[in-house]
């Protein structure tokens, strides 16, 4: 089963926070509301992020409708909506973000970067690889010709960029994107290691999925210890640090070394996460599978009818639910469940099918 690599998804952290005008009298009304969802956005309050935001987007209107704060605004909100996954309400506005930064800045700007970036990420989470592939490689050029080669933004950009061509199986461009990265990113962190931590992770989940294990285990291992140091032991990128690292153990046969980072990990997703996330879901599904290797076979049928009950009640990334499927009927047929197993092997693959069809792109 793929390990996924980790999402950029917090543009601002990486890219710069977004220009915004000062705001004249009549726009201060504006500038509060907008000031005050992105903060609750960033703190996690993404119900009142999406109040305030949209807000400020109906003060922004004052300002004209190809007014660059009402771009920034729309930008935000589509954040704000793609993280809630309700990704065909943020894909119309992050495009109405890039139409007005293009026409009032033109095509190559910092905001339309962000823009770029945005709508990359919308169509990313939305399963929509091909077209977050050719959004991204489009924020990469500009990227390049605004900050230089060797700038922090572009390693951001880069980093995403091969996340996708990760998913998409692209493993040798993914792997020059993220070793040219973690290359500019070690000559820049300086007195910031942690920004090395997603690129590291991402570099050492690929070498997972290429059964690279060798590779992989230091750069993960790199990664779990800057995060700990610098986030303290129970944020969740070390969470997901110990997932990814229990499950190079289990992948290279050593399940007994695995199942207690699987455990650990899953136990802090819940505990900052809620127990109905997708990433205890995930976590919960390569657990029962681990546990189904050592025989333990109520524990691996727990563990996957669990991931499976949270993807069907909140949704997530279709490859990651095709997995949770298919890790769950490998347990079922391990106690002879055959005809449950064929159903959710069905469901698995028409979840995939449905990413490689044209009319994927419309769903």
């Amino acid at each position: 089963m793929m390990k996924l690599a980790m999402r950029i998804w917090f543009v601002a952290a990486l890219l710069g926070a977004c220009s915004v005008p000062a705001a004249k009298a009549r726009g201060a009304d504006w500038k509060v509301e907008h000031d005050a969802g992105w903060n609750a956005y960033k703190a996690g309050l993404l119900d009142e992020a999406e109040r305030r935001l949209r807000v400020a987007e109906n003060e922004a209107k004052a300002f004209g409708e190809n007014d660059p704060r009402r771009a920034t605004t729309l930008d935000h909100l589509a954040w704000v909506l793609s993280s809630e996954g309700r990704n065909a309400e943020a894909e119309p506005l992050a495009k109405a973000a890039l139409a007005i930064r293009e026409k009032a800045l033109g095509a190559e700007h910092a905001d339309v970067i962000r823009s770029l970036n945005t709508l990359a990420s919308v169509y990313d989470a939305a399963g929509r690889s091909a077209e977050a592939r050719a959004t991204y490689a489009r924020c990469l050029a500009a990227a390049e010709k605004v900050h230089g080669p060797e700038n922090p933004n572009v390693a951001a950009v880069l980093d995403n960029l091969a996340t996708v061509d990760h998913v998409l199986g692209n493993f040798p461009e993914a792997e020059a994107s993220y070793k040219r990265a973690l290359a500019i990113r070690e000559k820049t962190a300086g007195g910031q290691p942690i920004d090395l931590a997603p690129t590291l992770f991402n570099l050492g989940s690929l070498y997972v999925d290429q059964e690279k294990y060798a590779e992989a285990e230091p750069l993960l291992k790199r990664a779990l210890a800057i995060r700990e140091q610098v986030l303290g032991a129970e944020h969740p990128d070390v969470a997901a640090s110990l997932e990814s690292l229990g499950w190079l153990y289990a992948s290279q046969g050593k399940p007994a070394a695995g199942e207690p980072l699987l455990k650990k990990a899953l136990a802090l997703y819940e505990l900052d996460l809620g127990k109905d996330h997708p990433h205890v879901a995930c976590c919960s599904s390569k657990l029962g599978r681990v546990c189904l290797s050592q025989d333990h076979q109520d524990e691996a049928v727990a563990c996957c009818k669990r991931a499976v009950g949270i993807f069907e009640r909140t949704g997530g990334d279709p490859l990651e639910v095709a997995a949770a499927f298919e890790d769950y009927a490998a347990v079922l047929r391990k106690s002879g469940d055959n005809a449950e197993a064929e159903k959710l092997e069905a469901r698995a693959k028409s979840l995939r099918d449905s990413l490689k069809s044209p009319d994927a792109a419309k769903n």
